[in-house]
């Protein structure tokens, strides 16, 4: 698999980009809830549950390898979020190929 295809399966396709705006705009809402609302409650949880259940995979293990409250922490935290979401839009994009590319052979085939 070259760079081109991971490109097409991971990003370049409805469903992998769809996905990918709404990962991203669950983080722009939270970042700006943050800094514009004193209390934000679990407002940061919901990155993490858009991108279940790889994130929930590598976002449990932020806190044994960087403390809360340290200057790593939320730079890891987005990093491993969007590793998640780059696997789950990647995982997306197989089964819009799969699906496409049944279509094609049903409609070919009547």
């Amino acid at each position: 698999m070259n760079a081109r295809t991971l490109y097409r399966l991971a990003i370049a396709n409805i469903a992998s980009a769809a996905y990918l705006v709404i990962v991203g705009g669950s983080v722009v809402v939270a970042a700006a809830t943050t800094f514009l609302v004193p209390d934000t409650g679990l407002i940061w949880v919901w990155p993490a549950l858009l991108t279940a259940p790889t994130s929930l995979f590598l976002v449990s293990s932020v806190g044994s390898l960087v403390p809360d409250g340290t200057l790593f922490f939320w730079p890891a935290y987005l990093g491993l979020v969007a590793a998640g979401a780059l696997v789950q839009s990647t995982a997306l994009g197989l089964l819009w190929h799969g699906l496409r590319r049944g279509a094609r052979r049903l409609t070919a085939s009547a």
